[in-house]
């Protein structure tokens, strides 16, 4: 196998391919096939959004790991309330993946994550994924309005305890209009949900 301009021609060629048929790739038997398309995806960026956070709702495991991980890659905020559903996926491997989209997202993904809990803290697997990123969350700006949220998901009764928390963390971080964090939270409890 040579090394250099001909063995990058392959790939040239992939990321040509419109978005949508690089998103069907994704669901590819072929490992290499798969990762291929991924990279190609994250290279078009916000312009696969959409079509990453449509795949993250397949039935194919496959198709929604690997959406997941290109939606870790782009870091894009229009992804938020997507990766926030995928917290409560079948596949660990999907809760991982988004729950880790989330954390790089940074304050962008508090809102959704926050909003998510007063929803779903029914899931087990959801709050263990929401734990997840806010455990690793850095936004040192709202650590203090934060803590709260962290300590009900330990709790036994995390199911009553986490969406009053999440609640009361969201009305704290709106009243702080100054903050930028505040603003993007505003603006995603004001009408940002997808």
């Amino acid at each position: 196998m040579t090394h250099g301009s001909a063995a990058m021609t392959p790939d040239l060629q992939l990321c040509d391919d419109d978005v949508t048929a690089l998103v069907g790739m994704l669901a590819s038997e072929e490992g290499l096939a798969r990762k291929r398309a991924r990279r190609c995806l994250v290279r078009q960026g916000d312009r696969a959004v959409i079509l990453l956070v449509q795949a993250l709702a397949d039935e194919n495991p496959i198709m929604r790991t690997e959406a997941a991980e290109a939606l870790l890659y782009l870091a894009s905020p229009l992804a938020a309330s997507a990766l926030v559903e995928a917290l409560d996926d079948t596949e660990f491997g999907v809760r991982w993946l988004a729950a880790e989209a989330l954390i790089a997202l940074k304050c962008d993904g508090l809102a959704p994550l926050l909003e998510g809990i007063t929803r779903h803290s029914g899931s087990l697997w959801f709050r263990q994924a929401a734990h997840h990123v806010l455990h690793d969350h850095y936004c040192a700006s709202l650590r203090v309005e934060l803590r709260p949220v962290l300590a009900a998901l330990e709790e036994r009764v995390a199911e009553d305890t986490a969406p009053v928390a999440a609640g009361k963390a969201l009305e704290r971080i709106s009243a702080r209009k100054n903050s930028p964090a505040a603003v993007r939270v505003g603006q995603a409890t004001e009408g940002g949900r997808e």
